[in-house]
């Protein structure tokens, strides 16, 4: 069956095997592919495994799904791409076995191949190749996963990777890896690699996610009014179809930063009304500086939008989803 190797983080990459079907993935317990990083969204993306191949659909996530660092929607995936959900890295695979030649008192072009668990491919490669570059000045981590000691070096595009980013395949010469990008075998290379210290999310509980959003929204309402009143007094006029989503964003991004962006209705609802409260004091505020009361058919008709952009601003950023 296909599979994805995961990278989240200082973790190890592991696998996960694909079913029949769709696979759920996401941050939430329900789905089949669970991932527990704060960039995936509770339900992130589906891919789906059928009679024609595998596809990726995004599932209007946050941070998005990307293929090979491009934006996607809905697309078919191939054998060795780099998936992105968030800033979680997924390497997908098809179901081929690895092969590498048999030990035999033959030539080693008659050899017959032998599949082998991932492990045992790993082994023999490392026994049958020993390191012979150096590796790039500076470079110690794959180009893909910073996190991950490099392994082998292509010679070509000078990329620095490690085993889960090249091809593995069986020469006349024992197992090789092959950049995925342009091709050319690549070389094994040894370094001393520390993996950066992951920085950790502090745990809140839910009383004091709710009240970190009440605090967070009440100054993103404040500033955002400062805002307002200040570029009114200093430009001398009240463009409120630029001012009022101004409000809403600021105060949903400030829902989202307290509630370390948990999706749900009521940090949306607190972000919505915070940006009431600011719109309505910021509109005070401008009326206080400049005594612009200037109402025209324009005026309301920007306003309106303006209002109703900021609405949907507010819900959506602040809900997390």
């Amino acid at each position: 069956m296909p599979k994805v190797i995961i990278h989240c983080g200082a973790e190890p990459a592991h696998e996960f095997q694909l079913k029949t079907g769709v696979n759920s993935v996401g941050r939430g317990d329900a789905n089949d592919l669970q991932i527990h990083d704060p960039s995936v969204s509770t339900r992130h993306a589906e891919i789906i495994v059928d009679g024609s191949g595998v596809s990726i659909k995004d599932l209007g996530s946050t941070n998005g799904t990307f293929i090979n660092q491009a934006p996607v929607t809905e697309t078919t995936l191939c054998a060795g791409q780099l998936l992105r959900l968030g800033s979680v890295e997924l390497i997908f695979e098809d179901d081929a076995p690895v092969a590498i030649a048999a030990v035999a008192p033959v030539s080693p072009m008659a050899a017959s191949p032998v599949a082998l668990p991932t492990a045992q491919v790993q082994t023999a490669l490392s026994a049958a190749a020993p390191a012979v570059a150096t590796a790039p000045a500076g470079k110690t981590a794959c180009k893909f996963h910073p996190r991950t000691a490099g392994e082998w070096l292509c010679r070509k595009c000078n990329g620095f990777f490690c085993s889960a980013c090249v091809n593995i395949k069986r020469t006349s010469e024992g197992p090789s890896a092959l950049c995925r990008k342009c091709g050319t075998p690549c070389v094994p290379v040894k370094v001393k690699f520390v993996a950066p210290r992951e920085k950790t999310m502090k745990a809140y509980s839910d009383g004091a996610i709710l009240l970190r959003c009440l605090v967070f929204g009440f100054g993103g309402a404040v500033l955002s009014a400062l805002l307002w009143t200040g570029l009114s007094w200093l430009f001398g006029f009240d463009i409120l179809f630029i001012f009022i989503p101004m409000v809403a964003v600021i105060c949903g991004y400030a829902v989202k930063l307290a509630s370390q962006d948990r999706p749900g209705p009521v940090f949306s609802g607190i972000a919505v009304g915070y940006f009431l409260f600011g719109s309505v004091l910021g509109k005070a505020g401008m009326l206080a500086v400049t005594h612009l009361q200037i109402y025209t058919g324009t005026v309301l008709l920007t306003g309106v939008l303006g209002l109703a952009l900021g609405f949907y601003a507010a819900w959506k950023i602040g809900g997390g989803e």
